[in-house]
């Protein structure tokens, strides 16, 4: 049976839609449409991709010497450049400092020595990249890594060569259609990112942006060589971080079937939506406790403590709406079990993550089980209700 796929984000914890994946495809099924955010979007992707469950799962253990190469994600920020620095934050508030009994000329270069030796200083230029750049950690390791899996294996036979392409000529070369979900800081609007919306976005690029814990990565500046979303909007220097913010499992996008909707999601290629959805409130089966963060300093482990309550406040906003999505297509969403796992746990152990690997397995299997010769229900939100208010909610997604 073919579905329209969507998959939710959650950080390391999206590592459970690759053993998902593996029992979706041992049962016959296939894919049109993909929908993801955050880590749903690398899924995504690399499903678009022409990823089977067994490569990604070889991707998950890659290692750079003895540690997962998704530690390096949480990269050392880049040296900043002079003018950086002397329009910075920082030096901006430094300026406005004014010390009393100092002379200004003294204390403007004094303003200077610190700002630079901030800069300079490996432990403390996370600092500065979190005032300059919105996040505490660089990454160019993710991008780095996408561009290889873009480029690596074969696709029908011909080598995967992906990486450098914009999503209109990845869609040309694939012919997937694939959405990723985006947060426009700026405008305060939600992206959707695919061939139709953003033809000139780089695939990588898009997939960056909606990966983009806040404050956690470095904010992305919507390039002008990205050129118009939805044809008529400029977001020349618009910052773009994690869809999540704004909805963390937009699946009502596929159900719709209201013209606007379709004129950004395109086409329904399947009458069967199938939502991945990651629940914080299912255990995994055999799961020891996670160890605390290692190998990244007291100041990264508090950062990563600070963007775990900041992520806990932004999932408490978006509840609501995920809440009565979740409800409207139960009977089209799979519960993948993620209890006890962090989003931003990517030193995960080898033993973590084969048993949360496992767990998805274990769900999907149990799922497409009770679902197969079953009739679905028709989407609703009740009698009352029905596809209008499926139609309204994914309406009020796409202003």
């Amino acid at each position: 049976m073919q579905y329209d796929l969507v998959f939710e984000g959650g950080g390391a914890k999206g590592m459970v839609f690759v053993g998902a994946l593996q029992a979706f495809e041992a049962r016959g099924h296939t894919y049109g449409r993909l929908l993801g955010t955050s880590a749903g979007a690398i899924t995504a992707t690399l499903l678009a991709a022409g990823y089977a469950a067994q490569e990604m799962l070889a991707a998950l253990n890659e290692k750079v010497g003895d540690r997962s190469v998704f530690e390096a994600f949480l990269g050392l920020p880049a040296n900043f450049d002079a003018e950086t620095i002397q329009q910075g934050v920082l030096r901006e508030f430094l300026r406005n400092l004014n010390l009393p009994l100092v002379p200004d000329f003294i204390e403007d270069k004094l303003d200077d020595q610190i700002v630079r030796f901030l800069a300079e200083q490996p432990r403390f230029r996370h600092l500065v990249s979190f005032f300059e750049r919105g996040g505490w950690f660089s990454a160019d390791s993710f991008l780095v890594w996408m561009c290889q899996k873009l480029d690596a294996g074969s696709f029908k036979g011909a080598p995967r060569a992906f990486s450098q392409m914009t999503l209109a000529q990845f869609y040309a070369a694939t012919q997937v259609d694939l959405s990723l979900i985006a947060s426009d800081t700026t405008a305060g609007n939600l992206l959707v990112l695919n061939h139709r919306t953003a033809p000139d976005c780089p695939v990588v690029w898009a997939v960056r942006m909606s990966m983009n814990i806040p404050l956690l990565w470095q904010e992305v500046i919507w390039q002008q060589t990205w050129g118009l979303y939805r044809g008529d909007r400029d977001l020349t220097g618009h910052v773009i971080v994690d869809g999540g913010m704004l909805s963390n499992f937009p699946m009502e996008l596929f159900v719709s079937s209201q013209p606007e909707v379709i004129a950004v999601m395109g086409p329904k290629v399947s009458d069967n939506v199938l939502g991945f959805l990651i629940d914080d409130e299912q255990p995994v089966p055999g799961a020891p406790a996670a160890s605390a963060v290692a190998k990244t300093g007291v100041a990264q482990v508090g950062m990563l403590r600070t963007v775990q309550r900041i992520a806990n406040l932004l999932n408490t906003m978006m509840q609501a709406h995920d809440k009565m999505v979740m409800e409207a297509f139960a009977d089209r969403v799979v519960r993948l079990p993620a209890q006890g796992y962090g989003t931003t746990e990517f030193a995960m152990s080898d033993e973590r993550k084969t048993l949360l690997v496992a767990g998805g397995q274990e769900k999907m299997r149990d799922y497409l089980a009770r679902s197969e010769g079953i009739e679905m229900v028709n989407y609703s939100l009740g009698t009352d209700v029905g596809s209008v208010a499926v139609d309204r909610m994914a309406l009020r997604l796409l202003k």
